[in-house]
């Protein structure tokens, strides 16, 4: 039975049963994954901060955005959508891993090309981003196969390239600043190569790709599905940059930067409601069960990011000043009164958990691109009106009506789709 306005198609019926047994590990594996690969992003940051001067942090910082535009790129090309496609995972992960050292490629020459100008142009900033253009591919391997582990229901593969780049970064960072290298140059080889050394190992895990692995074919089979996850998530990122952008204009940047401070203290709530929602997706894929089934494991994600964000909530409005202050500096005193919002925000983010995975792993990509371009608009719009209002704090007041309704959005779309679809999950062949 299909659904009118989607990618796919029901073909059979199916059981009811729920992935069980593995699950709750898989889950659990999943969310450390995500705490790793958020320190791994995070540690860098403030470690160079203290070494390095602000002008000199600020590169860093820019080379490390380079890489993350890239990772979120190719995550929408082929990482999300490889968790959907679990059978090829199993079956074809050297034309994945193809796939992106082809893409990879073209992203290193674009890197390359950067360092160059910035070179010519007497920018510090040319050999540490040559640095990063060179190491390119073997980073993008790393991250690729992290989803590629987690598509095979093995997330201890992608814990373990996370870790095993953790702890060789602090190894070179350590080696830089004992040695008396601190430079920009020297951090962003330890960080870029440290990561490209992790990217190796997924070598290791899961084989050599061939060369005639090594093209798009992969890509243009799933073009339909990878197209839209790409302009879904590019959309949510410039309506993100474009929103900062006005409350700048109409706020200031003080607004903006107190706005974004207090987004970090959002941060572990968020990384472990996308472990769980990456973890129901992929079991949602994989075991195709009926809409019974999907919405047990839809519950099953909504009950653990709940608990989540009692506990986010709770150490937010018992977070000491002291603290505050020692993980935001000069902002936590503009953040400290936004603690309550910030909580409240973690909360009706919560309820949103487990809709827009259980969509994806129906593979009903369209509907995902709409809602979350909606969501994303107007979850904007609120920040912004409300910033012109108060500020920092009334951009936070302003972003819950947003929030909220983009939670309706996510029901109402998942409620359309099982009335529309109550069989199996769509033929594998399709999208």
């Amino acid at each position: 039975m299909s659904e009118p306005g989607t990618d796919t198609e029901s073909t059979e019926s199916g059981t009811t049963s729920v992935p069980a047994g593995g699950a709750g590990r898989r889950t659990s594996l999943v969310g450390i994954d995500q705490l790793v690969s958020g320190a791994s992003n995070l540690i860098p940051l403030i470690w160079v901060a203290h070494a390095l001067a602000p002008a000199d942090f600020g590169r860093f910082s820019l080379v490390i955005l380079i890489y993350l535009f890239t990772q979120a790129t190719l995550r929408a090309l082929i990482g999300w959508p490889l968790l959907v496609h679990p059978e090829d995972a199993d079956g074809r992960p050297h034309e994945v891993l193809g796939a992106v050292t082809v893409l990879s490629g073209a992203a290193a020459a674009v890197s390359v090309a950067i360092a160059l100008a910035t070179w010519l142009a007497g920018s510090p900033m040319g050999t540490a981003t040559l640095a990063l253009g060179l190491l390119m591919p073997l980073l993008c391997l790393q991250d690729t196969g992290r989803f590629v582990g987690i598509a095979q229901a093995r997330p201890g593969r992608a814990l373990s390239l996370d870790l095993l780049w953790l702890v060789l970064m602090l190894a070179g960072f350590a080696v830089v600043a004992l040695s008396g290298h601190d430079s920009l140059f020297w951090y962003s080889v330890a960080w870029a190569g440290s990561g490209a050394a992790a990217g190796l190992w997924v070598v290791v895990q899961q084989g050599v790709p061939r060369r005639h692995d090594v093209s798009l074919r992969w890509l243009r089979e799933h073009w339909d599905y990878s197209s839209r996850s790409f302009i879904s998530a590019t959309a949510t990122t410039a309506v993100t940059l474009v929103g900062s952008m006005a409350i700048a204009l109409v706020s200031g940047p003080q607004a903006v930067g107190a706005v974004r401070a207090a987004l970090m203290l959002e941060r572990p709530s968020a990384a472990l409601q996308l472990a769980v929602a990456t973890s129901a997706a992929t079991d949602i894929a994989r075991e195709q069960p009926d809409n019974r089934g999907l919405m047990a494991i839809q519950r099953r994600t909504l009950l653990i990011a709940s608990v989540v964000a009692v506990l986010n909530l709770v150490v937010l409005v018992l977070l000491p000043d002291s603290v505050g202050e020692a993980l935001l500096g000069q902002m936590w005193p503009l953040v400290a009164p936004l603690v309550l919002l910030i909580g409240i925000r973690v909360a009706i983010s919560a309820s949103q958990s487990g809709l827009r995975a259980a969509l994806l792993g129906r593979r009903q990509i369209k509907l995902v691109m709409y809602v979350d371009i909606l969501s994303s608009v107007v979850t904007i719009v609120g920040l912004v009106v409300g910033a012109a209002v108060a500020d920092a704090e009334g951009a936070m007041w302003g972003s819950l009506p947003g929030l909220a309704l983009a939670t309706v959005c996510w029901w109402v779309a998942l409620r359309r789709h099982l009335r529309s679809a109550p069989f199996l999950a769509p033929d594998p062949a399709a999208g």
